[in-house]
């Protein structure tokens, strides 16, 4: 006898059912996002083969806990079948792939739609479901996403663009299917029709790059990428070094500026044409801007960092020791907030990660289950969607779904 599919009730999104096809890192994030705060969420995999992201040791754990299990092959008649009878019971599906690949094999919104008029359905691609075939059809990873937006040649070295690590296109891409998945889910609930979104990975790249390039397309002007980890527009903006490790610090204001240029030597300066009274801003452009960076230089590297954050308290500086990953498990603030904490696999195995943001006071979120094995909860999930044991068992025989194994105590 199949076992009952079981999510415990917890968080804002308690009641929510959410499905979701995709591998590795953008789509499944939003999936992790939406597990984490409440919804029960059906993870399908293939049924002749997992994820590409098990393979790695460690990180699946944190990115498929709390996540249902369900390996089936869903372009096949049976499979197809038995997804749109699933789909009838959910709020959401999220699907990435190349483009318009759903519906190129016959799984079209309207499709989806006849089955549940109220679904939410996201699409998320590297390029959209539409606009030049070269494109729309072609794979995206992190990397392709910040090149083709105009994202990665605003980074990296004054020398050489660099990507943002890690994988910084696909965890933001994720937030914006969280949140669109979330906003259309609203007014379904005020109209009582679905939705389809359509979210590019080059296109949220885009709007994350908008900052500097805002300046060329309404003047020409582009800004030029980071010079040792400075910020490109503003002096006293950047990553600068101590006797003992890199710091950041973020020189803006009045009143900050009016009390650093005294202490590394320059207060003559102020109240000048260049440094007028209540500059908030030093920009790079200033024909002192160099002076500037090399009076912070010296004054920060003949410092211990201990010594530069008290100092820059005092002033109401913001400022940060660049930690390394060691340092934050132990450091106050996150022991203060329990910001990393501990769960089980299946098997039993205990991980550490990241816990839950953000917090939710009045409904609390939490991590109840670790990363399921392939195909762990597929008889559950298709009997909760009214098939029989033995039809279940049959449509294993074919191979057209899996039927994973719980390990001992799961």
């Amino acid at each position: 006898m199949s076992k009952k599919l079981f999510t415990p009730g917890f968080g804002p999104l308690k009641g929510l059912r959410v499905v979701f096809s995709a591998i590795e890192v953008a789509g499944p994030y939003s999936a992790q996002m939406l597990a984490e705060w409440g919804a029960e969420v059906i993870w399908i995999e293939h049924s002749a083969y997992g994820d590409t992201i098990r393979v790695q040791p460690n990180y699946p754990e944190m990115s498929r806990r709390n996540l249902h299990a369900m390996a089936i092959n869903i372009f096949s008649d049976e499979g197809k079948e038995a997804f749109l009878k699933l789909i009838e019971t959910a709020d959401i599906f999220i699907e990435a792939s190349k483009g318009p690949a759903f519906a190129r094999r016959g799984i079209t919104d309207e499709l989806l739609w006849e089955h549940n008029r109220k679904l939410v359905i996201a699409h998320l691609s590297g390029f959209g479901q539409f606009g030049v075939d070269e494109y729309t059809n072609s794979a995206a990873y992190n990397t392709i996403a910040q090149a083709f937006s105009g994202y990665l040649i605003q980074n990296g070295d004054v020398d050489q663009p660099m990507p943002a690590f890690p994988y910084t296109a696909d965890y933001i891409s994720g937030f914006a299917v969280t949140s669109s998945v979330l906003a259309a889910l609203h007014n379904v609930h005020k109209t009582g029709v679905g939705e389809s979104i359509d979210v590019a990975m080059y296109e949220v790249m885009l709007h994350v790059g908008q900052y500097y390039m805002m300046d060329y397309l309404n003047g020409g002007e582009m800004c030029p990428r980071m010079t040792r980890g400075k910020d490109p527009l503003y002096v006293g903006c950047g990553v600068y070094k101590c006797r003992d490790g890199y710091v950041v610090m973020e020189l803006v204001g009045a009143k900050p500026i009016e009390k650093m240029f005294p202490a590394i030597g320059i207060g003559h300066l102020l109240g000048t044409e260049e440094f007028p009274e209540g500059i908030q801003l030093i920009s790079r452009k200033s024909p002192s801007a160099q002076l500037v960076e090399d009076h912070l230089d010296e004054f920060l590297a003949g410092k211990t960092i201990a010594e530069a954050q008290a100092i820059y308290g005092e002033y109401g500086i913001a400022f940060s020791k660049v930690l390394d990953i060691p340092e934050l498990e132990s450091h106050p603030q996150y022991v203060a907030r329990n910001s990393f904490i501990e769960w089980e696999t299946p098997s039993g195995k205990v991980y550490k990660g990241p816990n839950i943001m953000p917090r939710f006071k009045n409904n609390p979120c939490k991590v109840w289950r670790g990363m399921p094995t392939h195909g762990m909860d597929t008889a559950s999930i298709l009997n909760d969607i009214g098939y029989s044991d033995e039809a279940i068992q049959a449509m294993a025989d074919k191979g057209v779904v899996k039927l994973g194994i719980a390990p001992a105590g799961e």
